[in-house]
């Protein structure tokens, strides 16, 4: 019976997938880290496959597309002030 010490398990937070990996196998970088701040601000730390990363990403560019257009003020935004 063979013997592999030193893996690794990745499991995407969104859909499940999941590796059984050996340290420094370049299948490694098919895993995303993602850190996301909630709308209360609170941390989250996430584990993405490629696929669930790249739907992300496309989430992110559009939520920041968002973000940075609601922070370019408006005419309207200082008469809900007063």
């Amino acid at each position: 019976m063979a013997v592999t010490k030193n893996i690794t398990r990745y499991v995407c937070d969104r859909c499940g997938a999941s590796a059984y990996l050996p340290d420094r196998d370049p299948r490694s970088s098919e895993w995303h880290p993602v850190q996301r701040v909630t709308s209360d601000g609170a941390l989250m730390d996430l584990l993405l496959c490629s696929a669930c990363h790249k739907n992300y990403r496309s989430l992110a560019v559009q939520q920041d597309g968002e973000y940075n257009r609601w922070m370019i003020p408006t005419a309207g935004d200082k008469e809900e002030q007063v």
